[in-house]
């Protein structure tokens, strides 16, 4: 029964701290609320449209920035909250590991305490033996070591560890190491130790913020690699090694002073931003303000290199569709016989190097001839069940269907046009293969050879119909989960689905190095027959 006091006592700190949490937000809504609506004897206001904004206290260079909340109570919240959640932890660690049960060694007794943790701290909760062996509240004993982490000698001489980045070996998360040494007699004869759930805790201060859509807040720890990041993409990078030239300035300022404010460029966009230090750990806590679009040194080249590909493209669809509608219109509004649509389909393939082959289907969905010659085996092939067939009858138009995973073993495009008589009736189709990983790389190799651009092309709908960068040719974005992990490549395929033309960043890992790197994208859409394809083009934007 020795534990039931310290244990009662640390649930009853969980319970105050929950209170605090709920106490600042109260202020910090309060504050902003009154930055919104500033009295008639507050400083000077800035005008953004119809909005009275407050800036006071302007430090250098920060005269021109408006915000739409007080960005300072913002600021001092966020790094509030970040502190005392990780003060909270380190605080229940204490009183943990003071407890004779732990100081016992016995872990039966030790665990009920390290649960009642996880329940208010996502994470995974720790008991280290002097030989690195440990046990998780979720696995017990782990069978695991931890002997070889960087903080384990500095642990077990008694030092206790205020926030170490890990992939937590329990669990495979990005995580923020809070550990504190059992002392029985002097001597350390153990760990108590919470992993911090980086996801978490981020989701958890962003949802209590609430901050408008044009700001950010990120944490980055005294090396410069962050911490904490709405995009959780970010975690663990330096930006200082990935950014433009300002935001490797404005890291150095951030690192080498307690708090202040800065600005850089980033993935486009001027970026302003307050930062403050934690006396916790000498963290540094930022919040942003993104501004205005600004132009990289490879932008204008890089829609320029769109341009041509996405005009390259769409020339050679139309270039298909058109011999293909002047073919069936030879046939006069009626099903041909076999000489004649055997000497079209075989000109029509001469003269289109990206046709596989040409078929001509009749009103019940049999393919009757197939060219060239390889294919006619396949004539004879009932396909009245599939999509595209489905489509032609009912709108009897010329389509260009989605991708499919063809019967002859790779990615295809159909492109159709309907046999009509002058009355409208239906008498077939004629439709061309074509095979449009093949199609696009030729196309666009001439303008991105020995060049820094990726170009790829996805439908609307996810499914990726060219690209090389990221060997994703046929897979779904959205769908496939080679893919799960990469957030801000999801992030940006939502925007490119939502929007015809635009621009973004995502991170890109080298499938080689498995370095991770910012990426631009920009993109445009070709349309034929109400189709649509997304061309983009990826680059580094800094060097």
């Amino acid at each position: 029964m020795q534990h039931l006091l310290p244990l009662h006592l640390f649930r009853h700190l969980v319970i105050n701290y929950k209170t605090r949490l709920s106490l600042l937000l109260f202020l910090f809504c309060f504050q902003s609320s009154h930055a919104m609506h500033p009295p008639p004897e507050t400083a000077p206001a800035h005008k953004t449209g119809s909005k009275e904004l407050t800036v006071t206290n302007s430090l250098p260079g920060e005269k021109n920035m408006s915000y739409d909340l007080d960005a300072r109570s913002a600021l001092g919240v966020t790094a509030t909250l970040t502190e005392h959640y990780l003060k909270h932890a380190l605080t229940a660690l204490r009183l943990i590991a003071a407890t004779p049960a732990t100081r016992s060694g016995i872990w039966p007794e030790i665990r009920p305490a390290l649960l009642t943790l996880t329940e208010a701290i996502p994470g995974a909760a720790l008991y280290i033996e002097p030989d690195g062996n440990y046990y998780s509240v979720e696995r017990g004993y782990t069978g695991l070591n931890l002997s070889d982490r960087d903080y384990f000698d500095r642990l077990f001489r008694g030092q206790e560890v205020h926030g170490s980045l890990i992939y937590s070996r329990s669990t495979g998360k990005q995580s923020v190491f809070m550990a504190v040494p059992v002392i029985e007699q002097e001597n350390v004869t153990g760990a108590v130790a919470l992993s911090v759930f980086l996801e978490d805790f981020q989701q958890l201060i962003t949802e209590s913020l609430d901050l408008p859509p044009d700001y950010l807040w990120y944490v980055i720890d005294e090396e410069a690699s962050t911490v904490l990041h709405p995009r959780s993409d970010f975690v663990f990078m330096n930006p200082a090694e990935q950014g433009s030239p300002s935001l490797k300035q404005a890291v150095e300022t951030i690192i080498s002073n307690d708090h202040g404010y800065t600005s850089y460029v980033f993935a486009g966009r001027n970026t302003h931003v307050l930062f403050t230090k934690l006396d916790f750990n000498n963290w540094r806590v930022i919040l942003g303000k993104i501004g205005e679009k600004v132009e990289d040194d490879y932008m204008p080249k890089a829609y320029e290199i769109l341009n041509s590909i996405k005009n390259v493209i769409s020339k050679q669809l139309k270039e298909m569709d058109q011999n293909l509608h002047e073919a069936v219109s030879t046939f006069n509004g009626s099903f041909p016989p076999e000489h004649t649509a055997r000497n079209t389909f075989r000109q029509i393939y001469k003269e289109n190097p990206f046709v596989v082959n040409c078929a001509l289907i009749d009103v019940d969905g049999v393919m009757v001839y197939l060219e060239p010659y390889d294919f006619h085996p396949s004539e004879g092939q009932d396909i009245r069940d599939q999509e595209n067939f489905f489509a032609m009858q009912k709108n009897r138009a010329p389509m260009l269907s989605s991708s499919f995973w063809a019967t002859e073993g790779f990615d295809a495009v159909s492109l159709h046009h309907p046999i009509l008589d002058q009355d409208g009736n239906f008498h077939g189709s004629v439709n061309l293969l074509i095979r449009p990983e093949v199609m696009v790389e030729e196309l666009v190799t001439p303008y991105i050879a020995e060049t820094i651009y990726d170009p790829w092309v996805m439908e609307p709908e996810g499914r990726i119909i060219f690209d090389k960068a990221l060997d994703g040719t046929g897979r779904m974005l959205f769908l496939d989960y080679r893919f799960d992990e990469k957030r801000t490549l999801l992030e940006l395929g939502d925007q490119i689905t939502e929007q015809r033309a635009g621009q973004g960043d995502y991170i890109f890992t080298d499938p080689e190095t498995q370095a991770k790197v910012i990426k631009m994208a920009i993109w445009d859409t070709v349309e034929l027959h109400n189709t649509q394809w997304r061309v983009i083009l990826s680059y580094p934007p800094y060097d």
